[in-house]
């Protein structure tokens, strides 16, 4: 839909301009009255058509800049509060439906991946930004609580597109580099606090991943963390 409030209007003064330059055609062959019609009925469709495109073109991209979009539920139970270990859930959103049960240790958990931005014509024109999840680990409120302490990590990657089994990736990154519509890869991740029943949403934005309580036990453990 966002697409199309861009495209109709440029075709329409696509259509505008073809009947200008009619309108020059009959002028110049001393027609007054084809030309009166060209000129002031393709004039004018051109530059309604340019208005309404640029209006719609805006209008998209301020979609785009507050897109966003629900990865993945987290749920989060308590194994051993005494040692921080819970069991953590993350069930994705996405096509992949995948679910992975992982055992961490620490005060909260962090999810992350990669991110693939396109360049600022290619995301107006409806290509988003790309991304995938790789895994969820621990961490700690502090550095000092951290150090020495053992890492706890899942892989969140579920199984390979069926593409992937004829496009290796390496051909897929040369070929994006040289359509030059990519404008960075960058890793992007977010972390929530880890309390029993707590249950937290992870969302996608043109920019990164975020987090957010969904539940009031996680709004508390939130609150509580004063990150």
């Amino acid at each position: 839909m966002g697409s199309m409030m861009v495209v109709v209007p440029l075709v329409l003064a696509a259509l505008g301009f073809v009947g200008f330059i009619s309108g020059l055609v009959h002028a110049v062959k001393l027609r007054p009255g084809r030309a009166t019609f060209g000129l002031g009925g393709g004039g004018a469709l051109t530059i309604a058509g340019l208005a309404a495109g640029l209006i719609g073109l805006n209008l998209q991209g301020y979609a785009r800049l507050t897109y966003e979009v629900p990865l993945a539920e987290v749920t989060v139970q308590a194994v051993n509060p005494a040692q921080k270990v819970f069991a953590v859930t993350v069930r994705r959103l996405d096509e992949t439906h995948f679910v992975q049960t992982c055992t961490l240790q620490g005060d909260a958990w962090e999810i992350g991946g990669r991110f693939q931005k396109w360049k600022a014509w290619a995301n107006e024109i409806g290509l988003n930004s790309t991304y995938t999840l790789d895994q969820i680990s621990n961490r700690y409120n502090t550095a000092a609580d951290g150090d020495g302490q053992r890492i706890t990590a899942c892989d969140l990657k579920g199984p390979q597109p069926q593409a992937s089994q004829y496009l290796p990736d390496f051909v897929v990154q040369w070929v994006l580099r040289h359509m030059l519509v990519e404008d960075r890869l960058f890793g992007s991740a977010s972390y929530m606090p880890m309390a029993d029943g707590a249950a937290y949403t992870v969302i996608a934005t043109q920019f990164g991943f975020n987090a957010e309580p969904a539940n009031a036990i996680a709004k508390a453990a939130n609150q509580q963390r004063a990150f």
